[in-house]
C-alpha cells in the first residue's frame, strides 16, 4: 500500500459543483486518500451531494459544522486527518486525474517538505494557464528552496500543493479564520519554512473563475471595504511573518510583489470607489508601508508605482488620485527627456515635491532584449526579436546599432558573429519610442562547427547596443518551443530556454528512436544506440525526474540496437481517462518516455529522421506514441479523434487542415466540425468573440479535410484562437492535435492587408492561430 493522502475539501452552497470536483477525486489515479469532506452549514443540498458520495466509495467521510467560513472548514479537516500527506481542494474546483499522482511521486522521489503544481484557470470558454503561475512553474525543479526561486512568492494559492502532514505539524501551519485570502498567510511562510519544494510544470489544479452574470464578479467584490480589510491583513500576516523568521531580504521580495499585485489592484480602483473605501486605502496602506524599506522595495518598482505609493504613505489622497488615473488600465503617459535621464510624465513632476523626487519618476536605463518569432527555415534558424535601452528608445534604424553573436557556454571556443538586420516593430508597446528596435537574423548551424567538424557544446545568443552595454538574448511567455533538427549524421541542434534566454544545444546522442508499432496488446519501441546496451530500461515519467512506470529494454543481439514492449492496459488504466469529460485547453494524460542505463540520470530519446508517430485506440482511448513539444519522444492518452497530418495558411489567407480519423470514425453523417475559439478577454465585462464552426469533411476510408477563409468579410478579430473539434451538435469540445511532421513545418504564417496570420504548434502537441496586425 503506498502512502494515504488526507484530502480536505469545504462546502459551503456549492450544490451546482460539488459533484464535478468529487468525481475528479474518485477518479484519481492514486487510491490510496482519505478525502474529508466538511460541510461549514450549507443551506443548499450540498451536504445531501456529499453524503451520497460518502455512501458510494469509503474513501469519503464527511464532517458538519455551523457556518464559520472557508480557514475553519479546512482547519477542522486537517484535525481529523491520518494521511502522511495532506492537501486542500475547493469544492467549485476540479483535478485532472494524474495530480495527486505526480505530486506525491515528486514527494516521493525528493524528500522534499512540499510540492506544488502549475495552475490553469478555468471558464466556460475552456483552461487557460494561470498568469501568476506561468513564471514559476514553468520548469520542473525538484528539491528548490525560496532563495533559489524567489518568485515562488507569487504562487499564493494551498489548492495547487501537496504537503508533507509531518512539515505542516511541526510548523504549527493553520489557516485564519472569520477572514478572506487564508492561503497568503499560509503559503508564504510554508515557502519560507521548506527545506526543499518540488514545483511541478504540469497543471494540476483547474481554479473556476466565477463569470459575471451567474453571480457576483470578481470586480465587484474587490470594490467592498471587507474584501480590502481582509486582503490587507492577508499580506501584512504573510510579510510579518517573513520577518519574524529574519531573512530581511525574503520580506523584501515579499512586499515587493505585493506592492506590483496584491494590493495593486485595489490602488486601481481609488478613482471609481466612495470616500469611505478611499480613508480605509489610505489607513491600511500606511500602516503597511511604515514597515516597508523604501530602498529595497519601493525604489525597486517601476516609476508609476513608485509614486502613487509613496503618495499613499503620505496619505494625500487627491494627489494619488491624479497618479492613479493617468497611469491605470496599461495607459502609458507621455515621456520627457532631460540631460540626466528619460521621465514618466506624471502628474506632480514638476511640482517641486519635497517627499517626491525626480528620481522617483526616472524611467530605468538598461538593455532590454526579447525574442518575438523563433523558427526553421530551410537549413538555417530565424530569430526575429528586439533590442533597445529602456530609457533611451530607438526613434530611428540607426538610433540603436546593434550586434549579435553567439558563445560557447563554456567559453572555450571564439564567438560566432551573426549579420543582424534592423527593422521596425510594434511588439514593444509604451510611451518611449521603441520602434526601431526590431531586428532579424538567420543562424546556419554550419556555423557552430570547429574545423568542420561537429564538437557537443551548448551556445548562448548575446547581443549589444551601442552605450547600453551588452546582455544575453531573453525570450517571451507566448514563444512556442520549437523543435530540434538533425543537421548531420547524429547531429542535433536543439534549441532550447534556460533562465528565460535562448540558448542552442550541439547534440550527439547516445540512443535514439528508429521505429515504433502496436503489435499483441503491447507498443513495440525500437531504437538504436551509440554503443551497447547494457542492463537498460526505458522509463515513463508523467514529470521530469519522477519515473511511473519502467519497461526493460532488451539488446538485439550482435549490434547496438534494442528493443522494448510497453503495454498498452497500463497506459489506459493510468490515464483516468475511459468516460471522463475532457475540458478544451486541457493537457490529457502524458508521460515522457527516457532510457535509463545503470545509475545516471536518465536520457531523452530523440526521434531518428523518417521515424514517424503512430497511434492506437484501446478501450475508448486514443495512445499517441510522437514527439513532444521538445521534440523528444513522449506518449499521450486523449479521446479518439480527429488527428492532423497537414496544417498550413495559404497565401490567400485561407487555413488548410487535413489527416485521418481512428478507426469507425468515418460513418455517414457524422456532424464533425472544426471550432476555432478565441482566448479569454483579460477584462471579464468585454464579451468573449464568438465561436466560428466550420463543417469538417470526411471519406469513407477515413481522411478528413476543412479549409477556412480568414481573409475579408470572413476575418477574424486580432489574438489567438484555439483549434478545437466537436464530434456532434451537443458533443464537448476537444483541441484538436496534429502529428508531429505537421508540427516539425510550423509555423507557418502569412500577410494579408497589413495583418499577419500565424499557425503555430502550442503545447501539448495542440494548435494555435494568431491573429494579428501591422509589422511584429
Amino acid at each position: 500500500m503506498r502512502s494515504l493522502l488526507t484530502v480536505v475539501v469545504p462546502i459551503y452552497n456549492v450544490e451546482r459543483y460539488l459533484a464535478e470536483c468529487l468525481a475528479s477525486l474518485a477518479g484519481q489515479t492514486y487510491r490510496d486518500l482519505d478525502i474529508v469532506l466538511v460541510d461549514d452549514g450549507s443551506t443548499d443540498a450540498s451536504a445531501a451531494v456529499a453524503q451520497e458520495w460518502t455512501a458510494q466509495d469509503p474513501r469519503f467521510r464527511l464532517l458538519r459544522q455551523a457556518n464559520q467560513g472557508l480557514g475553519a472548514a479546512r482547519n477542522a479537516g486537517i484535525r481529523t486527518a491520518t494521511g502522511d500527506y495532506l492537501a486542500f481542494v475547493d469544492s467549485d474546483d476540479v483535478l485532472p486525474p494524474y495530480a495527486f499522482e505526480v505530486l506525491v511521486g515528486a514527494l516521493e522521489r525528493s524528500g522534499s517538505d512540499f510540492a506544488s503544481g502549475n495552475v490553469a484557470l478555468w471558464t466556460s470558454r475552456g483552461l487557460r494557464q494561470s498568469p501568476l503561475h506561468r513564471g514559476t512553474h514553468r520548469h520542473t525543479r525538484l528539491g528548490v528552496r525560496l532563495s533559489d526561486q524567489r518568485n515562488l512568492v507569487y504562487d499564493r494559492l494551498a489548492c495547487n500543493k501537496v504537503f508533507r502532514r509531518s512539515f505542516w505539524e511541526k510548523h504549527g501551519l493553520r489557516f485564519p479564520e472569520g477572514v478572506r485570502y487564508e492561503d497568503i498567510p499560509v503559503t508564504i511562510p510554508a515557502y519560507a519554512l521548506a527545506g526543499a519544494v518540488d514545483v511541478i510544470d504540469l497543471p494540476v489544479y483547474y481554479w473556476r473563475q466565477r463569470e459575471a452574470g451567474s453571480e457576483q464578479s470578481i470586480s465587484q467584490r474587490q470594490m467592498e471595504i471587507s474584501n480590502l480589510v481582509d486582503r490587507f491583513a492577508a499580506v501584512d500576516s504573510a510579510s510579518r511573518a517573513l520577518a519574524g523568521l529574519g531573512d530581511v531580504a525574503m520580506k523584501n521580495w515579499y512586499d515587493e510583489t505585493a506592492l506590483q499585485s496584491d494590493l495593486r489592484m485595489f490602488l486601481d480602483l481609488l478613482p471609481d470607489v466612495d470616500v469611505a473605501y478611499r480613508d480605509r486605502f489610505l489607513e491600511l496602506a500606511g500602516d503597511f508601508l511604515s514597515r516597508v524599506d523604501d530602498h529595497q522595495v519601493i525604489n525597486r518598482l517601476v516609476p508609476r508605482l513608485r509614486v502613487a505609493w509613496r503618495l499613499a504613505r503620505l496619505r494625500q489622497m487627491p494627489d494619488l488620485l491624479a497618479v492613479v488615473a493617468a497611469s491605470r488600465g496599461g495607459a502609458t503617459p507621455p515621456v520627457l527627456r532631460g540631460r540626466r535621464g528619460t521621465y514618466l510624465r506624471l502628474p506632480l513632476l514638476d511640482a517641486d515635491h519635497p517627499e517626491l523626487p525626480r528620481a522617483l519618476y526616472r524611467i530605468p536605463g538598461g538593455l532590454r532584449t526579447q525574442v518575438h518569432d523563433l523558427q526553421w527555415r530551410g537549413g538555417g534558424l530565424r530569430l526575429r526579436g528586439s533590442a533597445y535601452d529602456a530609457a533611451k528608445g530607438a526613434r530611428r534604424p540607426w538610433s540603436s546599432p546593434r550586434l549579435l553573436w553567439l558563445r560557447e557556454i563554456s567559453g572555450r571556443r571564439r564567438g560566432v558573429l551573426l549579420p543582424t538586420f534592423s527593422r521596425r516593430t510594434n511588439q514593444v508597446p509604451s510611451s518611449v519610442p521603441y520602434g526601431w528596435s526590431g531586428f532579424s537574423v538567420v543562424v546556419d548551424p554550419r556555423r557552430l562547427r570547429r574545423r568542420n567538424e561537429w564538437v557537443e557544446g551548448e551556445w548562448a545568443f548575446n547581443v549589444a547596443v551601442l552605450g547600453s552595454g551588452r546582455r544575453l538574448l531573453g525570450i517571451g511567455d507566448g514563444l512556442p518551443t520549437l523543435p530540434a533538427r538533425w543537421v548531420d549524421e547524429g547531429v542535433r541542434i536543439v534549441p532550447e530556454v534556460r533562465n528565460r534566454q535562448l540558448r542552442l544545444r550541439v547534440e550527439r546522442p547516445r540512443v535514439w528512436v528508429t521505429s515504433l508499432r502496436f503489435a499483441d496488446g503491447d507498443l513495440i519501441v525500437e531504437g538504436g544506440a551509440a554503443q551497447r546496451p547494457v542492463a537498460a530500461a526505458l522509463s515513463l515519467c508523467a514529470v521530469r525526474g519522477v519515473t511511473w512506470r519502467s519497461y526493460p529494454v532488451r539488446p538485439v543481439p550482435d549490434g547496438t540496437a534494442w528493443s522494448a514492449r510497453i503495454p498498452l492496459d497500463d497506459l489506459v488504466d493510468g490515464s483516468g481517462l475511459p468516460g471522463r469529460r475532457i475540458i478544451p485547453g486541457e493537457a490529457g494524460q502524458g508521460w515522457r518516455v527516457c532510457y535509463r542505463d545503470g545509475e545516471d540520470e536518465p536520457l531523452d530519446l530523440p526521434f531518428a529522421p523518417g521515424c514517424p508517430d503512430v497511434r492506437e485506440t484501446v478501450r475508448d482511448v486514443e495512445l499517441i506514441a510522437q514527439c513532444s513539444d521538445d521534440d523528444t519522444f513522449c506518449l499521450r492518452a486523449l479521446p479518439p479523434g480527429p488527428l492532423a497530418s497537414q496544417a498550413a495558411l495559404a497565401r490567400d489567407g485561407s487555413l488548410s487542415l487535413s489527416g485521418e480519423l481512428p478507426a469507425g470514425w468515418h460513418a455517414d453523417g457524422a456532424d464533425l466540425a472544426l471550432v476555432l475559439r478565441a482566448g479569454q478577454p483579460a477584462d471579464p465585462a468585454i464579451e468573449p468573440e464568438p465561436d466560428r464552426v466550420v463543417p469538417i469533411r470526411t471519406t469513407a476510408d477515413g481522411q478528413w479535410s476543412v479549409r477556412v477563409e480568414l481573409d475579408g468579410a470572413s476575418a477574424l478579430a486580432a489574438g489567438d484562437w484555439q483549434l478545437l473539434y466537436r464530434s456532434a451538435a451537443e458533443a464537448d469540445l476537444v483541441d484538436l492535435r496534429c502529428r508531429t511532421a505537421a508540427r516539425r513545418a510550423l509555423p507557418s504564417d502569412v500577410s494579408r492587408r497589413g495583418r499577419r496570420l500565424q499557425l503555430a504548434a502550442a503545447d501539448w502537441g495542440r494548435l494555435l492561430l494568431r491573429v494579428g496586425s501591422g509589422r511584429n
